[in-house]
């Protein structure tokens, strides 16, 4: 009989990496098992509003009690919340993958909704002026370009990321990850609307014109009177000579 720890859906008892965390997520609301869900740390296997088990590279498993940041995305927003590691399991001859056990750190309802609606919808559905914490990732950094790059300048800097981190000539373990922002970045930065909408989100509207200090003002104000003082004056001395 194989020394293997259970897969985390069978009915079994807990291998000893997971201890009593192992059915954390069962225990505290039914999972919902997701398609095509990922974060910044690897692929969602099921999620719920308290946690989720993942699926990681053996290169990114992370130890049990580690704190990690999540980021979740859609095609307009990305949320980063906080999880704890509960439990890990290696990967084995028979299932060949490395599954990890997160639970939610603090997450508020609105957030934790946000989540369950991008597992079931594939969207956040977040709405303007929401007060969600949001995260984003500087895309002009993502391309190494700059905020006043022109579309030609972001064209080059976007042929010369993709180029070098395309999985076919790059070997990283996350070459297709990175190789994926650059592409979603230089399509949301080529687009003219959609470039203007990251950058208000991003750096803010820009500063408003400065005003001149009505303090430094007095000084003119004092010299005004004096001013027209000397013309009455001038002007009585023309009126007289003439």
């Amino acid at each position: 009989m194989s020394d293997s720890p259970p897969d985390h859906r069978a009915n079994e008892s807990p291998s000893e990496d997971a201890g009593k965390d192992d059915q954390f997520l069962a225990r505290t609301e039914s999972r919902l098992d997701t398609d095509g869900l990922n974060c910044s740390k690897g692929r969602v296997a099921d999620i719920t509003g308290s946690g989720m088990r993942m699926i990681v590279a053996p290169s990114d498993l992370p130890k049990v009690g580690d704190i990690q940041s999540y980021t979740f995305a859609d095609s307009k927003d990305e949320i980063t919340i906080t999880g704890l590691i509960k439990w890990v399991r290696k990967a084995t001859l028979f299932t060949r993958r490395c599954e990890v056990g997160v639970e939610f750190i603090k997450l508020d309802p609105d957030t934790r909704d946000a989540i369950i609606h991008l597992a079931i919808h594939g969207d956040m559905n977040l709405q303007k002026n929401h007060d969600i914490e949001i995260a984003y990732t500087d895309l002009y950094q993502v391309l190494g370009s700059s905020r006043y790059a022109s579309q030609k300048e972001l064209r080059e800097s976007y042929h010369k990321q993709a180029k070098a981190w395309h999985p076919d000539g790059n070997d990283h373990p996350k070459a297709a990850h990175y190789f994926g922002e650059i592409q979603r970045a230089y399509e949301i930065l080529s687009d003219e609307d959609a470039r203007a909408d990251f950058d208000l989100r991003f750096f803010g509207p820009d500063p408003e014109p400065i005003e001149q200090d009505p303090l430094s003002q007095i000084g003119q104000l004092d010299e005004e009177p004096a001013d027209q003082d000397q013309q009455d004056q001038q002007d009585q001395s023309d009126n007289q000579a003439a």
